[in-house]
């Protein structure tokens, strides 16, 4: 029988590993060092940069972004992270991603630039005749809840693409 540090052991290393190869899969996306070409994408490659969350990338973050996001997540400074540290580092990672999403919509949105979202600046730049009709994929003139869901999976997938 497995015993349970041995697989809590595993699956640390996984994580760990996961963890240092991030760089390295984005690069393998295309993506240059970790810097994104798509404009709506350049925070996140900013975020992720940005080990320890503080709005700046330092040298070390810079040119060790592996070593960087390990001693960020290694809260006590031990050399080892537990799953409470790694918890805690995604949800750090996860919080700064959502901040910098914000951050780009509310300056894509702010045609005034006072910095906050008015509900006319959010509704002049939707167009929902077109959105309908890219909904309606069978061009009836109504959405079927089919349709709706696949509306909705489409737009979780461009989502969760950036």
């Amino acid at each position: 029988m497995v015993r349970a540090s041995t697989l809590m052991a595993a699956g640390a290393a996984a994580l760990c590993a996961a963890l240092a190869l991030a760089p390295a899969a984005a690069d393998a996306q295309g993506r240059d060092g970790g810097m994104m070409h798509h404009k709506h994408e350049r925070g996140a490659g900013f975020s992720r940069l940005d080990a320890n969350g503080d709005g700046t990338v330092s040298a070390e973050e810079f040119e060790d972004p592996a070593g960087a996001r390990f001693a960020a997540a290694d809260a006590d400074g031990d050399g080892e992270l537990t799953a409470e540290e790694m918890a805690a580092q995604a949800e750090t990672m996860r919080v700064a991603r959502r901040d910098a999403r914000i951050a780009r919509m509310i300056e894509r949105l702010d045609s005034d630039g006072n910095g906050t979202l008015s509900l006319a600046e959010v509704e002049s730049r939707r167009d929902r005749g077109a959105m309908f009709d890219r909904l309606d994929t069978d061009g009836d003139g109504a959405l079927s809840r089919e349709e709706m869901r696949a509306g909705h999976a489409a737009m979780r997938d461009r989502h969760h693409d950036r």
